[in-house]
């Protein structure tokens, strides 16, 4: 198969199949939330957000990087899962350790943030369990290039998670129940078959042999450095000795601004396969320029963001949620630059996957921490202003690490 140019991926259907997906995945977590919220209550919703957000951490972290592997493995491989064969060992105990893990926190903390219910350990187990088969059936669907497809499981798992919590709050609304509502929901994939037979074309196994324990690691290293940065804000405003209210507005404010770097997860599955097709036909120049001009453009980005949410940003968040969450116009455009750099970011680390450098990954966002880190504690201004800078600074130095390794670092 000829190597595509990215702007004709972007420019087919199934680009089209994803976004409109992914766009009304948003608005059922939205619909999901106020069903569940207006069930239980304040009170009573807050173990249905911290199973939320476990599972959300289980998943970029860890399973994203094996959704990725099996992406590109199906694409080396030209469609043919033979190929997965030697590295199915190592994703059944990627899968088993998140499962023990989320399962483990849960259980740990029940008595503080689980009712006490050991109901809600099982659930844990079993969204870690259906969210490494919705990676790994996701993985499928983009390593066969079967994007519309792709697209209908964003949806698929969007619609569960709703009629699955209406179910919920019309027969038992509780906490266990909303909550296996959403541990249940990413079964929704298997309505596409991703993993049915697939024509393929014949590929030796020495063009598709990877180190898959190598490739996993870094690349779980890179993720967790990256959401350090990117969602570890509040819990350093308040190290920092930062109000509740200060922790609350930096929390509202950055969770809506990186709403498009969250959304733009489901695109990477249709940018990695036309990268790793570059990668395989040694197609290297076009790798580095596309990892220059996505660098470029999110500095634009990163600047018009923070031009526009200097202007609007306290005020949309102000209308959104109310005054009293309202950011400085400072914090606001820290924040706004920030994701400019990190939506860039996210496309120039797909040229890592696909040539199977994560170890590079890796190595630019532990740099990116480090210069979070630095910025956090030498920048002036409240400690909500301290760490926004550290944000756009972790975020800009991940972004100009990842291009000077992709560009420089690499010359092959």
């Amino acid at each position: 198969m000829a190597p595509r140019s990215l702007a004709t991926t972007v420019a087919t259907g199934g680009t089209t199949a994803i976004v409109v997906a992914t766009a009304a995945s948003a608005v059922a977590v939205y619909v999901y939330e106020v069903i569940a919220g207006r069930a239980l209550g304040a009170t009573a919703f807050a173990p249905v957000g911290m199973i939320w957000t476990i599972g959300f951490l289980g998943f970029t972290v860890v399973l994203i990087p094996v959704e990725q592997f099996v992406t590109r493995q199906l694409v080396l491989a030209g469609g043919d899962a033979r190929h997965l064969g030697h590295a199915a060992r190592t994703i059944l105990l990627v899968a088993g350790s998140v499962t023990v893990v989320l399962a483990g926190f849960v259980a740990l903390t029940r008595e503080r943030f689980f009712e006490g219910s050991w109901a809600f350990v099982g659930v844990a187990a079993l969204l870690a369990i259906d969210r490494a088969l919705l990676a790994v059936g996701r993985g499928f669907l983009a390593g066969r290039r079967r994007f519309h497809a792709y697209g209908v499981a964003i949806a698929a798992e969007a619609g569960a998670l709703v009629a699955l919590g209406i179910v919920a709050a019309l027969l038992r609304p509780t906490a266990v129940a909303f909550s296996l509502a959403m541990a249940l929901a990413p079964l929704a994939v298997l309505v596409t078959r991703p993993f049915r037979p697939s024509g393929s074309s014949p590929v030796g196994p020495e063009a598709t042999r990877v180190g898959v324990v190598g490739f996993l690691g870094w690349f779980v290293v890179a993720n967790a450095a990256s959401q350090l940065v990117l969602a570890g804000g509040p819990i350093f405003v308040g190290l920092l000795g930062g109000t509740a209210a200060a922790i609350s507005v930096y929390f509202i404010t950055f969770t809506l601004f990186r709403g498009p770097m969250t959304s733009s997860y489901n695109l990477l599955a249709r940018v990695l396969p036309d990268f790793t097709e570059l990668a395989r036909t040694g197609a290297h120049a076009r790798l580095r320029r596309w990892a220059l001009l996505l660098g470029l453009g999110g500095l634009v980005l990163a600047l018009a963001f923070a031009a526009g949410a200097a202007v609007l940003g306290p005020w949309i968040v102000a209308f959104l949620y109310g005054a009293e969450f309202a950011p400085s116009r400072l914090v606001a455009a820290l924040g706004a630059a920030g994701v400019g750099f990190g939506l860039a970011g996210l496309f120039v680390a797909q040229v890592f996957v696909a040539r199977g450098a994560t170890r590079r990954l890796a190595a630019a966002w532990l740099v990116a921490v480090v210069v979070a880190g630095l910025t956090m504690f030498v920048a002036p201004g409240a400690p909500i202003e301290r760490v926004a800078a550290a944000f756009v600074a972790g975020e800009g130095a991940a972004l100009a690490g990842l291009v000077l390794l992709a560009v420089v670092g690499d010359r092959r």
